[in-house]
């Protein structure tokens, strides 16, 4: 499987969901993979927020995004 996204790469969530407007940018710290073959992302912002996403849930970040 190879990936979409790589470590440090700066990404958003694609689509928000409703109760939660996040176009915060994150950065991307680590790859992990599951038993089953999915992977995942593990997702880090500025404030400390981690978050563990799957690649079609998040988008690469304009090329003038700043974390």
């Amino acid at each position: 499987m190879q990936n979409m996204f790589h470590i440090g790469q700066l990404v958003r969530f694609a689509h928000p969901s409703a109760g939660s407007a996040d176009h915060r940018i994150y950065c991307v710290v680590c790859l992990v993979d599951q038993d089953h073959g999915e992977r995942l992302y593990r997702i880090k912002n500025t404030v400390g927020i981690e978050r563990l996403v799957k690649g079609d849930e998040i988008e690469p970040a304009a090329l003038t995004a700043v974390p």
